[in-house]
């Protein structure tokens, strides 16, 4: 079976112009302020609690809002794979020969575990696609959203990331080839399918399947050439020819496709509809007797003629069919009302997230074994007749139900031998003795895995480091003095605070700012007050007094840690996203309202109205106060031509500060107290730096993924930056540092050779220091990488398959990063 993803999925007709919200979203037809007004109506007076869909549709608010363009569309999930690709070009261009001298290192945090405290439904991060090598169990491969690809080949021991470096980072499908398993296939965005013949270390494009996302990828079991790939919105396609071209051969949706495993010219697919092929998938015949839900496909080997189909209504449990004659008539069984994906142990609630969460898997060996899923795991010993809970979303429930836990969430489930696996909201999880239902049903396999989606976090002004920061799916984590990441809130965590005169304390949130506080880095939980109404990510920030400032429809002010709060400003008519406080003088308060910024000169006292400036256009995503002087600030903003706005009046006048920036969406500001008025930006592509005696931002990115950078902050007594990442945990570096920069030159005595080169390239560099090294063509697509390797000994890299022309290598270290122009005959 195979998953679905995003808000898009619960699709009954696509129509262009459908007034359906999740519709909207999936034609790219739509700006996002229609989609937010249709939204609002579809949601009017509904519950908004768990399994209603408001929660998958305000994450999708919340970036949406941030990454809208100057016209209030959403690009193209491809384009920033071109455009990342395109600003390679230019940055290889510009630095052909050169030697970068910047002393940022970027050197991840973590985290890479799980650690409960009292925190609830703990994993490490979203995964939705895998794949298992079915000849070496110990080789597998996982797809993260928004934190790439990722290898093990110890099962689980350990875990390698396979593109940091690539243009994409989300994931939706992933296949290892039956008959070469070097060669991997990954499913993302807009039709785009991308190919791996090294094992994961570059990956290419080949041919668009449709213009939707990729959710199920399957390759045929002696042929390579042949494969199926079904997208989301656009059907099913085939390629004979590994993937370079596609046809459609299913016009319908699909979710699903499954050989018989038994006979490979019997092909079936499900979308909305069940189709079937007898001649290898050139041509399908539509199966009747269904329900209109989105379906998933479950076949075995040890029965062919055993083929199940398990169906959803709207978010929760519809049907579940059986066939006995291999996929031509079903017979529907009666389960009754029970609910089989939602929270409820016994099927009994009407909570769940199908299709985003629903999957089916069928034994190898016994063809009545068959387990689906949803919020959590089932398993039938009877052919589907019956079926009982295997895992639980909380580690407590599980235990006092003796079943195992597994995190919420489950968005794909497979049989590869006798084993078991899932992948969840928290990671991936082996079943290795699917009878013997107990509390160690499941182990969890994710240790290793960086892949956590931070939205914001907080830092402490000591050494060591004290970071709380919120993710989706996994809850709000502090790495606490003694440099160990502990879970202490669950569901999806927002803003945190580390207390700035005591760094025991710490401040939560999670949706709608509910506020949670800890007296001891989050051993123990107190429930916090806090003001009404709030947004969905609530801002919360602390001035240097130790004073907390809260953003609803207006600036609310605690200076008894959270048990009071007082009004500090008028009401705004709308909800706050962002407040800072100047650092220097806390009087100096700055809150926006989407394209609103508004200013308080007197700390709210008084009965002040603040001041609305303007000056500037775009939807406000980041301010920040410089640290010595609070009539410094900086925005940055989506919706408008210029990403940065700078002003050193108080925000009487403006100044657009985007100079060379790519076109990605900025997301964070921090100031530097450097003395040349040094200022980072976080993009959902890399860190930028620029000061007073640079005219063009600086790529500050030396060794950090291609991740989005969510928030940055400084800490002085260590002196690193540090970046809240959506996918790849959290990061440090060195700040920015002039003396060390004008330093950092030793890549000036890497030797590559010979250049021009025929069949191969060395590169060379007298240093014992691991290097990572990159060679892109001329396009700025990468075509070789090789990760953490030494150069004492000469690196031989084979150029005889490369095309002729002109390559950029690029080496990274420690101390910076150089990047050589060769030309390959």
């Amino acid at each position: 079976m195979k998953k679905l993803f995003t808000l898009t999925l619960i699709f009954m007709s696509l129509v262009l112009y459908a007034q359906e919200y999740k519709d909207m979203i999936a034609s790219g037809n739509f700006t996002v302020k229609q989609i937010q007004q249709k939204a609002e109506e579809y949601f009017e007076g509904k519950e908004k609690g768990r399994g209603s869909g408001w929660v998958q549709y305000k994450r999708w608010e919340y970036f949406a809002l941030k990454d809208q363009d100057t016209n209030g569309y959403l690009k193209d999930p491809n384009y920033l794979y071109t455009e990342w690709n395109r600003y390679s070009k230019v940055q290889n261009t510009n630095n052909a020969n050169k030697t970068n001298g910047f002393n940022d290192d970027w050197s991840e945090v973590g985290p890479t575990y799980w650690n409960p405290t009292i925190g609830w439904n703990p994993g490490v991060g979203r995964l939705a696609a895998f794949a298992v090598d079915a000849s070496n169990q110990n080789h597998i491969i996982v797809g993260s959203i928004g934190g790439g690809i990722w290898k093990t080949t110890d099962g689980g021991t350990t875990w390698q990331p396979l593109s940091d470096n690539h243009g994409n980072m989300y994931s939706f499908s992933l296949t290892i080839d039956p008959n070469n398993s070097s060669t991997y296939y990954w499913g993302s965005y807009g039709g785009r399918i991308y190919r791996s013949t090294d094992g994961g270390s570059v990956w290419k494009p080949v041919g668009n399947a449709g213009g939707s996302s990729i959710l199920k990828i399957v390759v045929h079991p002696t042929d390579s050439n042949i494969l199926f790939a079904s997208s989301q919105y656009d059907g099913l396609y085939k390629s004979t020819n590994a993937g370079t071209t596609w046809t459609q051969v299913v016009p319908e949706s699909s979710f699903d496709v499954e050989f018989d495993p038994n006979d490979s010219s019997i092909v079936f697919a499900s979308g909305f509809d069940v189709h079937r092929s007898t001649d290898s998938g050139n041509t399908f015949t539509k199966i009747s007797g269904f329900g209109d839900g989105p379906k998933m496909i479950g076949v075995t080997p040890a029965d062919s003629n055993r083929v199940y189909i398990v169906e959803a209504n709207g978010n929760v449990f519809g049907a579940f069919y059986k066939s006995s004659d291999n996929g031509v008539s079903f017979s529907k069984l009666d389960h009754g009302n029970k609910n089989f994906f939602g929270y409820d142990s016994n099927g009994l609630d009407n909570l769940g997230q199908a299709p985003r969460d629903m999957g089916i898997a069928v034994s190898r060996t016994d063809a009545n074994e068959v387990h689906i899923a949803g919020i959590n795991s089932w398993r039938s010993t009877n052919g589907g007749s019956d079926f009982s809970i295997t895992s639980q979303w909380t580690p407590d429930d599980a235990a006092n139900e003796g079943v195992g836990y597994c995190h919420a969430d489950i968005d794909d489930i497979e049989f590869v031998g006798n084993n078991l696996y899932v992948v969840t909201d928290g990671g991936i999880f082996i079943c290795e003795d699917t009878s013997d239902v107990n509390t160690n049903y499941y182990k969890d396999l994710s240790t290793g895995l960086g892949i956590r989606q931070f939205y914001l976090m907080g830092i402490s002004q000591t050494d060591p480091v004290v970071i709380s920061a919120g993710a989706q799916d996994n809850g709000t984590s502090v790495f606490n003095s003694n440099g160990t990441w502990v879970d202490w809130l669950g569901a999806d965590g927002f803003e945190s605070i580390v207390d700035v005169k005591d760094p025991k304390i710490l401040y939560g949130t999670i949706y709608n700012g509910i506020l949670l506080k800890s007296l001891d880095q989050g051993q123990t939980v107190i429930q916090a007050n806090r003001p009404m109404p709030t947004g969905w990510v609530t801002p919360l920030e602390q001035d240097s007094d130790g004073f907390l400032y809260f953003g609803g429809d207006r600036v609310f002010k605690s200076e008894d840690g959270g048990n009071s709060w007082t009004t500090i400003s008028q009401n705004f008519g709308n909800l706050t996203n962002q407040v800072k406080i100047a650092p220097s003088d806390s009087k100096i308060i700055y809150a926006s309202v989407g394209s609103s910024l508004y200013k308080s000169k007197k700390g709210g006292t008084d009965g002040e109205i603040w001041e609305e400036l303007s000056g500037f256009t775009g939807i406000i995503n980041s301010i920040a106060v410089h640290p010595t002087d609070p009539d410094k600030v900086a925005i940055a903003v989506a919706g408008d031509s210029e990403k940065v706005y700078k002003s050193t009046d108080g925000g009487t006048s403006w100044t657009g500060y985007s100079n060379n920036l790519p076109n990605f969406s900025p997301y964070t500001l921090v100031w530097d107290n450097n003395g040349r008025d040094g200022l980072y930006l976080g993009m959902n592509y890399g860190i930028y730096y620029i000061d007073d005696e640079y005219t063009e931002w600086n790529l500050f990115n030396n060794n950090l993924p291609n991740v989005k950078v969510t928030e940055l902050e400084i800490n002085y007594v260590d002196n690193h930056i540090y970046a809240s990442t959506y996918g790849r945990g959290i990061w440090k570096s060195p700040k920015f540092n002039r003396t060390l920069s004008a330093q950092n030159h030793v890549l000036e005595s890497l030797n590559v050779y010979p250049n021009p080169a025929n069949d191969e390239l060395k590169i060379s560099w007298d240093r014992a220091e691991d290097v990572s090294v990159r060679l892109f063509d001329a396009r700025g697509q990468l075509v070789y990488y090789n990760k953490q390797t030494s150069l004492v000994i000469p690196l031989e890299i084979n150029t005889s398959q490369l095309a002729a022309g002109v390559y950029f290598l690029k080496v990274n270290s420690s101390k910076g990063y150089a990047t050589k122009k060769v030309v390959v005959n």
